[in-house]
C-alpha cells in the first residue's frame, strides 16, 4: 500500500478500535459522582508535539491496535490530529466523516509526532481522557456533541437464533495473541497453529481479500467497528444492534473491499463476497435501513499545535 493508503487504513483501524471501546451510558450514581467531583482532568506526565518531517509515514502505538495491551511509560505516535481526535472521542467512521468534512486540510493531512509519558499504568479510557486534555491544551480543541434522530442501519438476524459459520460465543477465560504484526496488515504464518488475535485485527489474503477479526466483542460494538472499516457502503451511517444477542462473541469476515465499486471490473472479484454479502453468509445477519439515534460531534475550535 502507498503511504496515503496506509494512513487511511490506520485511521480506519483507530476508528474501529475506538468503536470497540465505545462509551457506556452513565448510571444516575455515576452522573452524581461526576458532578460532585472537582478533580482536574487527567493529563500525561510530559507531552511533546512536533510536525513530522516531510514524507513521514503514519505510526500508531500498539495500545491503539490492541485493546488488551497495557498502557504505561513513554508512548509515541506519528499521525494527523484527526486520528488522535477520532480515537480520543470514540468516533466511528460515520461520525468521523461528518465531524471533519469541513475542517481545514492540515487537520486531516498534516502529520505530527506526538510523544507522551504516562505515570504508572492507565486504562484505555484514562488514556483517552489524557488525549482530550492534550488536544485542548496544545491544539485549543473545543468540542460539543449531541444526539438526534437520523438515518441508521440495523444489524438483524437472518434467521432468529441461527448464527453463521464465522461467529461463535467467546469462551470464558480464552486467551488470544498479543502479537502486533497480525493486527496491522501481516497475515499469520501458515506453519504455526492459529491463535485468535486480541481485539480488532485485519490483513489481506491473496486476491485482495480482506480478512477482519474481532475478538471478545458484543454485537453492538462489532457493528460499530464494521462501519469503521470504510468499505461496503455501510460506513456512512451508524450500524445499530437489532439482533437481540447478548454476551460476547468472536467473529471473522473475509470479503473483497472493492466489490460494488463501479471503477472495479466485477470479473476481478473472483466470486468473493462484498462486505454486506459476507455479513449475511458468514455471520447469519443482514443490514436493514431505518431511523434511530445518531451521535453528532461538532468541533467549535481547533488551531495548529503550540510549540514545545
Amino acid at each position: 500500500m502507498t503511504g496515503k493508503e496506509t494512513a487511511g487504513m490506520l485511521l480506519l483501524v483507530a476508528c474501529a478500535i475506538g468503536s470497540l471501546h465505545g462509551q457506556e451510558p452513565q448510571s444516575a450514581q455515576s452522573k452524581q459522582d461526576a458532578t460532585a467531583s472537582t478533580a482536574a482532568p487527567l493529563a500525561f506526565e510530559t507531552v511533546s508535539i512536533k510536525p513530522a518531517p516531510p514524507g513521514s509515514l503514519t505510526f500508531v502505538s500498539s495500545f491503539i491496535r490492541n485493546k488488551t495491551a497495557p498502557v504505561y511509560g513513554l508512548q509515541t505516535m506519528t499521525v494527523p490530529v484527526q486520528m488522535t481526535i477520532a480515537y480520543a472521542y470514540h468516533m466511528q467512521m460515520s461520525e468521523d466523516k461528518a465531524t471533519f468534512d469541513k475542517q481545514p486540510n492540515w487537520v486531516k493531512h498534516r502529520i505530527y509526532t506526538q510523544t507522551f509519558r504516562i505515570e504508572g499504568e492507565a486504562t484505555h479510557d484514562q488514556v483517552r481522557e489524557m488525549l482530550r486534555t492534550m488536544l485542548a491544551d496544545r491544539f485549543g480543541l473545543q468540542i460539543h456533541e449531541f444526539t438526534k434522530e437520523g438515518a441508521v442501519n440495523r444489524l438483524v438476524m437472518s434467521k432468529p437464533g441461527v448464527l453463521g459459520p464465522k461467529i461463535k460465543p467467546h469462551p470464558e477465560g480464552a486467551s488470544c495473541s498479543v502479537q502486533a504484526d497480525t493486527s496491522v496488515g501481516k497475515a499469520p504464518d501458515a506453519s504455526t497453529p492459529p491463535v485468535a488475535t486480541c481485539g480488532f485485527s485485519y490483513y489481506y489474503l491473496p486476491g485482495n481479500v480482506l480478512h477482519v477479526g474481532i475478538t471478545d466483542t458484543t454485537i453492538a460494538d462489532a457493528g460499530r467497528a464494521l462501519t469503521s472499516i470504510g468499505v461496503g457502503g455501510i460506513e456512512t451511517k451508524p450500524l445499530l444492534d437489532g439482533t437481540g444477542l447478548a454476551g460476547k462473541y468472536d467473529l471473522t469476515l473475509e470479503f473483497h473491499p472493492s466489490s460494488g465499486n463501479p471503477l472495479v471490473n466485477p470479473a476481478d472479484d473472483d466470486g468473493v463476497p462484498t462486505l454486506i454479502q459476507a455479513v449475511s453468509q458468514q455471520l447469519g445477519m443482514r443490514v436493514e435501513s431505518g431511523t434511530g439515534p445518531v451521535r453528532i460531534v461538532v468541533i467549535d475550535h481547533i488551531s495548529e499545535s503550540t510549540p514545545d
